[in-house]
């Protein structure tokens, strides 16, 4: 029974520690991509027009700062215009929008509630730029972001651009752990943009080129993250993705448990659903790239893996109070310290060996994301927190969005 039971543990953690060795080896082979330093400011004349659309509902607490870091970009005001899509909010928001009514970049639209992809086509039915952008009304960005961001259209075959999301003001532990896992996650975004198997374009900030909607059509609804909708659809008709990582740009997470976890389900369903019901057709089919062959199918299995390991994690933690509970019944408590220290005590079993690989090879991800958002190598509370704590909170969500994919029961955005 044993044997069955280890067979598969094996396969898990082998395929997994492979993916994370091939992550990390991607990273030494494209190290001069990863540079930090700032680019060169362009000429205002061969600059291309942009148009940012920031589609809002019920934001009137933070869509101010929002516009106002837009208006603060270092960019051609006369190449810069900026589209405010109420989406038929009931509180402040239209109110709000409409002391930027006199400012010529800014324009304001406001429509019946309907979803921010139907706020965003309307924005993509008015704009003329060569490029179009997408800021949620709870995110800011760097004044630098823009400049940071435009020079990789100089390759005429990208037709789309990420920026660094951050957490903006981590003041809470939740928030901390927050502020770490964006950083692993923009580490691991500019590895897949390195492979071309970038499988999202976040909503905040990521700029297009104009042709893309006249190709592929506009944003759909896709479960709720028509972002990574559109970017899985970019790369079904094989459209080049990058990520600027040195363009900063910072969004309000999540305050409490509940909150996060609504978030979090919204977006690891609609990754399953829009991966299994729309897009498994590129799994494994070498006509689709790194992003077929490797990325999207190892995504989809981690988090089946994941809970795998946390289901069997709690065995043996309940297991192993079981044991100590029959013995100090048996013998009684005994407290004290061990005495000395023997390197031959520590366990080297070829499964926990592995283990460990992994859990350096994750610390590795963590310190060179911190190092990519904070330029330089750091270790702070955050990183410690996330370590400590995201295992045993993200299974929650984990589960609930694997129901909601066999159940096809929708995630709501709040």
């Amino acid at each position: 029974m044993d044997i069955l039971i280890n067979i598969p543990i094996y396969i898990l953690l082998f395929s997994t520690l492979y993916f994370e060795v091939f992550v990390i080896v991607t990273y030494f082979e494209e190290v001069d991509q990863f540079t930090l330093i700032p680019s060169v400011p362009r000429d205002p004349e061969t600059s291309p027009s942009v148009t940012i659309m920031v589609p809002a509902w019920n934001e009137g607490r933070t869509i101010l700062g929002t516009v106002d870091s837009l208006l603060a970009l270092d960019y051609p005001k006369d190449k810069l215009s900026i589209f405010i899509i109420d989406d038929g909010s009931t509180d402040d928001t239209l109110q709000v929008a409409k002391t930027f009514e006199h400012n010529p970049q800014v324009r304001i639209f406001t429509k019946p509630n309907g979803g921010k992809h139907t706020a965003v086509n309307l924005g993509i039915d008015n704009c003329t730029s060569e490029l179009i952008g997408c800021l949620d009304a709870d995110s800011f960005v760097d004044p630098k972001a823009l400049q940071e961001i435009i020079p990789f259209f100089d390759n005429p075959e990208v037709m789309a651009v990420t920026p660094s999301v951050q957490i903006w003001k981590p003041d809470n532990l939740l928030r901390r752990i927050q502020a770490a896992e964006y950083m692993v996650g923009e580490f691991t975004r500019k590895i897949f943009s390195r492979l071309n198997a970038l499988y999202v374009t976040p909503g905040p900030f990521s700029i297009y080129r104009n042709e893309v909607f006249e190709k592929i059509g506009k944003f759909a609804k896709a479960y709720n993250t028509e972002d990574m909708e559109m970017a899985l659809r970019m790369q079904a008709n094989h459209m080049k993705i990058e990520n600027a990582h040195n363009a900063l740009v910072f969004t309000v997470s999540p305050k409490t448990i509940h909150a996060l976890y609504k978030q979090r389900v919204r977006w690891v369903s609609g990754f399953l659903k829009n991966a299994f019901f729309n897009y498994r057709f590129m799994f494994f089919k070498r006509e689709y790239g790194n992003l077929g062959a490797l990325t999207m199918p190892f995504a989809f299995s981690s988090i089946f893996v994941a809970l795998f390991f946390y289901v069997l994690y709690v065995k043996n933690i309940f297991t192993f109070i079981s044991v100590k509970y029959l013995e100090y019944t048996a013998l009684g408590f005994h407290f004290g310290f061990p005495h000395g220290f023997d390197w031959f005590s520590v366990n080297l079993e070829f499964r926990r060996l592995i283990i460990y690989l992994l859990f350096f090879c994750t610390i590795f991800f963590v310190l060179m994301g911190a190092r990519m958002v904070m330029r330089k190598f750091r270790i702070s509370r955050d990183m410690l927190y996330f370590l400590a704590f995201y295992g045993f909170i993200a299974p929650f969500w984990l589960i609930r969005s694997l129901y909601n994919l066999l159940t096809t029961k929708e995630a709501h955005w709040r």
